[in-house]
Parts: C-alpha cells; structure tokens; sequence
C-alpha cells in the first residue's frame, strides 16, 4: 500500500508541543474559576485578556518581583542615615568591685569624699572600695557631617537599585505577559488541529462509504475498503493525540492562572480570531529602553556610585556627637547628677592593611563588570527585536502561502474524489491526496498561530507593530 497518513506529525508539531509544554511559572492558589472564564456545558470557556489578567494578578514569581522592589525601595531609604542625626536613648545599671569604676561611679553622682580616697594607714578605700552601683540615663545624638562622599554615593547607589528593582518588575510583568499568550495561543492552536482531525475524520467516512458502495456494485477490489478502513482509523488515533494534547493546553493554562477545577479549558470562540490579513511592519526603536536593559544600566550606575563610596573610605572623615547623662547610687532612672559632652571627631584611616585600596579596585572592577552586561543587553535587546521582526515577516510569508496551499488541496482532492467516483483513480491514490490536504489544513492553522505568537514576540522583545497600507493594527 503506497499510500501513507501524514497527520499532523508531518506539520510543525515541535511548535504546537512547544506551545504546550513552555516554561511555566506557578501562582497563587486559590483563584475562582469565574475570574478567569465562564462556563459553558461543563467547560471553562476562557479568553486571552483573562488569561492575562489572572496571570498578571496572581503569578507568584511575579509577586515575589513586587516584594524585592519593596525590599530595594526600603533599603534606599534607609540609605538617609548617611544623613540624618542618629539618637539612642539608654538606661543602664552598672555594678563593680573595680576601684577605677567604684571611683568613678562616685565622680560621676557627685558625691565623693575625702574618704572615699583614704589609703593606709587611715584606711584603704581607694583599693577595696567595695562594690559600688551606677544607674545611667542616656540620650546620644550623632550627627554625620562628612564622610569622603559615602554617605552621598551610597544614597545614589541605593536609589538607583531601587529603580533598577521596580524594571526587574516590570520586566517580570512583560514576561508572565507573553507566557500567558503563548499559554492561550497554544490553547487555540491545539482546538484548531483538533478540528482539521475531526473534518479529515468525517472526509475519512465519507470515503469509506464510497469504497463500500463502489465493493458492493463490483466497481471496486475488497482492496479498496481495506485501504480507506486503514486510513479512517489512523485518523481516529490522530484525533485522540489532538484532543489529549487539548487537555494537556488547557491544564498549563490552569497552572499559570492558578485556577484549581476540574472542568476541561477552550478558547472562547468570540476571541479565536484569525491571522490579520493586513502586511504587519516591526519598529525596532524601543529596544533599547527595554525593561531589562534599563534595569541593567541602573546597576551600572549603582556600581559606578560604588566605586566613589570606597574612595570615600581613603578621605578624611568628620562627624559630631552630643550625650547628656542622668546618674543616680541606687534608683534605676533617677537623677541624682548630670553631665553633658559634645564632641567633634575628624579621623583619617591613613592605612589599614591595604584594605580599602582593595575594596577601591574591586569596586571599579565592578562597575565595568556592570557597564559591559549593559552595553551587551542593550545590544542583545537590539539582535532579539530584529529577530522577532524577521521572524514576523517570516510568518506573515509562509501564512499566505499556507492558505494557497489550502486551496489548491482542496481542489485538487475534490477533483481526486470525483475521478474515483468514476473508476479513473485508486483509492491509493485518493487517500494520498487526502493526507496531504489534511497537512495542508495543518499548516495553516499553524501558520496562523505562528504569526500570533510572531507579533507578540515583537512586542515582548521591546520593538512596537505598525500595520501598513490600511492603518489597521493587530488584534
């Protein structure tokens, strides 16, 4: 029997099972089934725009985006201290047998006698004082003056980190965006090889009956039947691959959406749409302020800020502090004496180890680290829009030829029918031409699928869609 079934393993099936089975990220649970579609006769009828949104508002991977722009925002602020006056408040109970601190003690309540410094031979309290007690109230108020810069650079790094955090969000955002579509248009893409099976199915049948009729007439050999029977039920198995892999669409649009149900998932008819038929132009000159490059030049800008907060560590410093003390012998919190002290502290680490000379060149190792991972995302950003662009005109192309070939499939099997019909052809011959108008259907729906995904990678990959001739834009 020359004639073979080229179902749809014979199409870009390494497309539709890469639709399916893409890099998913998990979301929240707990999710209705009403925010996500509506059901209809036991199915959860789903539409693109809610499949994004369910994503977008429930995606973990996401949220966790969202708390570490938190995270870098808090630390931002609390780069301010380089700034504002640091105040402690403090209350201590001290007690010691240690002369120098028993002496102290008295100095400090106020109440030192002339006794308190007898030595031998009139006594020997200087010594043996005994053990003494201090209670300590305390407010500190430390105020940074200047810093070798550290405290202004690190204030730029730490709010530039935060910026670069809020593109990593919104980078994470963009991407759980476009694996949403690519969930849905797999989803879509799936029901639609489903259909061209179950319409091979049917075209199928209606051949088995002709061989059937033309058996029963002598027309034809019991050959004939047993070849249309072997090829209707290789369309049987072809149709259970397609809706299982149906199922397998549905279930990755439940785990993105983190939608817990049973009920099985189709596309909304009212949102399967077909490929545009307006000519699609790519514009590539958002690329460069893509969401992650942009995340990347704020690190590097971090970095280079960086590279100033080491030399600070090189420069003289100087900073103030103010403390005011409440001492009492034996009641926490009393008042018994006061003291204040203020001082004004310059200080110069003029060696220490050569450490800050080598946490210096570190910094700015790593400052050009952070400047090269920019300048080459930013040009990788730039190659990957160009790709997606090409890659669109490629799938806009092989589109209109998939439906060419669709035509001329159809009438060319319609004429193979015919000539059956009429004893001029085998059945080899017809389901030959059967199966490759099946293929045909195939690559149609893939090539529209293609062309949907194309013009959303467009998009994710930083560059915008024009449409030309009529000003239509894409759905």
């Amino acid at each position: 029997m020359r004639s073979t079934f080229h179902g749809p393993r014979g199409w870009s099936l390494a497309g539709l099972l890469l639709a399916l089975l893409l890099p998913l990220t998990a979301g929240a649970a707990g999710v209705s089934v009403d925010e996500l579609g509506t059901v209809r006769n036991d199915t959860l009828v789903v539409s693109r725009d809610r499949v994004i949104a369910a994503a977008l508002a429930h995606n973990e991977m996401l949220a966790a985006a969202d708390a570490m722009a938190d995270a870098a925002g808090a630390d931002a602020l609390s780069a301010w201290r380089g700034f504002l006056p640091h105040v402690s408040l403090g209350a201590y109970r001290v007690r010691s047998n240690d002369p120098l601190y028993a002496f102290g003690f008295k100095l400090n309540q106020r109440n030192a006698t002339m006794a308190d410094m007898a030595a031998p031979p009139m006594g020997d309290a200087v010594n043996h004082p005994g053990v003494g007690e201090n209670n300590i109230t305390q407010i500190k108020i430390q105020q940074p003056v200047f810093n070798g810069g550290m405290s202004l650079f690190g204030k730029k790094a730490a709010d530039a980190m935060a910026r670069a955090a809020r593109y990593d969000h919104r980078r994470a955002e963009e991407t759980v965006r476009f694996q949403a579509v690519q969930a849905y248009e797999g989803l879509v893409l799936a029901r639609a090889y489903q259909r061209v099976m179950e319409r091979a199915l049917a075209s199928a049948e209606g051949h088995l009956k002709q061989a059937q009729a033309m058996v029963d007439n002598g027309l034809a050999t019991q050959a004939d039947l047993l070849q249309a029977r072997a090829y209707r039920d290789g369309v049987r198995q072809k149709l259970i691959e397609m809706r299982n892999m149906v199922a397998t669409a549905g279930e990755n649009i439940k785990l993105l959406a983190a939608v817990d149900t049973d009920l099985p998932i189709a596309p909304d008819p009212a949102d399967v749409e077909a490929a545009p038929d307006t000519t699609v132009a790519a514009i590539l000159d958002g690329a460069g302020s893509r969401s992650d490059v942009q995340a990347l030049r704020e690190k590097a800008a971090a970095a280079a800020a960086m590279v100033k907060v080491a030399r600070g560590s090189l420069l003289p410093h100087l900073n103030l502090q103010a403390e005011k003390d409440w001492y009492a012998a034996d009641t926490f919190l009393g008042n018994d004496a006061d003291s204040w002290v203020f001082g004004i502290y310059a200080t110069w680490d003029i060696f220490s180890g050569l450490q800050n000379v080598g946490a210096l060149k570190k910094a700015r190792a790593q400052s050009r680290a952070a400047g090269h991972a920019a300048d080459f995302q930013s040009r990788r950003a730039r190659t990957e829009a160009v790709q997606a662009a090409l890659d669109l005109r490629a799938a806009r192309e092989k589109l209109n030829v998939a439906r060419e070939a669709v035509a001329a499939a159809r009438e060319g099997l319609r004429i193979m029918e015919n000539m059956y019909r009429e004893g001029l052809t085998s059945m080899v011959d017809l389901l030959d031409v059967q199966a490759g108008a099946t293929m045909a259907e195939g690559n149609l729906v893939q090539a529209e699928h293609d062309l949907r995904v194309a013009m959303a990678r467009v998009e994710f990959t930083g560059g915008t869609l024009a449409a030309a001739d009529n000003g239509e834009t894409s759905r």
